[in-house]
């Protein structure tokens, strides 16, 4: 591997972590109760402005961008957060299943696989529940 591609994957790595990291500080500040009594004083601040100004064109403008561009990053964080949650939660779920016996391993990173492969796994494992709560069953 040249110098100048390791470079490239680790200000890769490196950015990465730090968008991370961001949207990790801001999925804990918008979630804070401070913010949510912040966001009610800015909103009266515009709706006062408004008022003053009788709402006018640029106004308006300010007000809709601002909270399009808003609700876009809270999104971004959400989303961003839920992926990481969901990550761990399924890395769990995975170790759980290889440490316990007889479990089927072949459930580990279904996630992963293409949606026939999961609904061939999910009938089998359905099949085989059914098997085994029937007491008529050999």
């Amino acid at each position: 591997m040249g110098s100048a591609e390791g470079r490239g994957n680790g200000w890769r790595h490196h950015g990465r972590e730090s968008l991370s990291g961001a949207a990790q500080v801001l999925d804990r500040v918008t979630g804070s109760p401070w913010t949510s009594g912040i966001s009610m004083i800015v909103v009266a601040g515009l709706l006062i402005i408004g008022l003053v100004v009788r709402f006018e064109p640029w106004w308006q403008a300010v007000v809709h961008s601002t909270g399009a561009l808003v609700s876009l990053l809270v999104l971004f964080s959400i989303q961003h957060t839920n992926n990481r949650r969901t990550q761990a939660v399924l890395l769990k779920l995975d170790e759980l299943i290889q440490a316990t016996h007889g479990a089927d391993n072949k459930v580990i990173a279904a996630e992963d696989r293409d949606l026939h492969d999961q609904e061939h796994l999910h009938r089998r494992q359905r099949d085989l529940h059914e098997t085994a709560d029937d007491p008529s069953a050999p």
